[in-house]
């Protein structure tokens, strides 16, 4: 696709026109825009801060600080931009960011080139949304990009799904959650003011919740795994201790009851999976599913989309575009190598 402004690169760095990556790191590109937090979407990052200018929201920027602390609190090239305003970036490029409702500070990217073409990335989003960039071409994840990801319930149903079975599971002992970042805050708020035990983490992720509640997130209030109360509560009989980014589950629950927050291989009937009574699965999730993506690149109004064929289902995904939206041309990414 020489002749399109947008496509991927093999390490997963999507590109937008000539100068400008999203997600990844690619040589002798002055600009990277990181779309959110999740470690998918980190790969090169260290590169990236010595050699661009970052451009990410004000979020994803104290939680990127709050995460990896070191110099980044300090560095001029970590520029955060309020999503929902234009930056004309010195190529002459214009770059605006909204949110994709995915988690804390995340975002479409929408990039206006010299040549008066608009050009976007859609970074892992949620649907509905309340704005939907406008483009010309257009990269969108396709994370659940497969015909077979369609979900007959809501996000709504999934939370109270989610409620009933640690609340049941609470009457038993613990109950022992886990969930990406983002999901797991948006359990904090499922739980908030409804369970009436303490909710244990680590302190690691009190600190990445403290930022959420910076920007008006409530929750409950948490208990640090290595304090003298956490330690307490850890000999009591009903507690929720929760897992995200580098806490580990462990190979063996010797008590308590699991709950796993995904919707990865939950059927499209019921947001439940249970695997024994000790052990659960819940679609929650913060992705659009199949019929959600395809209603996202319609709002869009994009006429070329490349589906992201790094991660998963952008064969798929490109073939149902072609079939559904027939004003739309769409291609699976190239996966060309990045410039050495």
């Amino acid at each position: 696709m020489p002749h399109w402004t947008v496509d991927v690169f093999d390490n997963g760095a999507v590109r937008l026109g000539t100068n400008t990556v999203c997600d990844g790191y690619a040589r002798g590109y002055a600009f990277r825009v990181q779309s959110h937090l999740h470690d998918d979407h980190m790969a090169g990052f260290d590169k990236s801060k010595g050699e661009q200018d970052l451009f990410m929201s004000p979020e994803t920027r104290q939680l990127l600080i709050a995460e990896r602390n070191a110099d980044l609190e300090y560095r001029d090239n970590l520029i955060p931009l309020e999503r929902g305003l234009e930056r004309e970036l010195p190529d002459g490029s214009k770059l605006t960011l909204l949110p994709s409702g995915h988690m804390l500070g995340s975002c479409q990217v929408a990039l206006g080139l010299p040549n008066g073409i608009r050009c976007g990335y859609s970074g892992d989003f949620a649907w509905p949304l309340d704005d939907v960039m406008q483009v010309d071409e257009l990269v969108v994840d396709s994370t659940y990009g497969s015909p077979a990801s369609i979900r007959r319930y809501t996000q709504n149903e999934a939370e109270s799904c989610l409620l009933e079975v640690v609340c049941q599971a609470l009457r038993r002992g613990s109950v022992h959650v886990k969930a990406h970042r983002g999901t797991i805050e948006r359990v904090l708020q499922v739980v908030a003011g409804n369970v009436g035990v303490p909710v244990l983490a680590s302190s690691r992720l009190i600190g990445e919740v403290d930022v959420y509640r910076s920007h008006g997130f409530g929750a409950e209030e948490l208990v640090a795994l290595d304090s003298d109360a956490g330690r307490a509560v850890l000999n009591e009989r009903s507690y929720i201790r929760l897992y995200s980014k580098k806490d580990s589950f462990g190979n063996e629950l010797k008590e308590g009851t699991s709950v796993i927050c995904s919707a990865y291989m939950v059927g499209t009937d019921h947001p439940l999976l249970q695997f024994s009574e000790r052990a659960y699965q819940v679609a929650l999730t913060n992705h659009a599913d199949f019929e959600g993506t395809l209603a996202y690149v319609e709002a869009t109004g994009a006429k070329r989309v490349v589906t992201d064929n790094t991660r998963s289902h952008g064969i798929d995904l490109a073939i149902a575009i072609n079939k559904y939206l027939p004003q739309v041309r769409a291609e699976p990414s190239s996966n060309s190598s990045v410039p050495s």
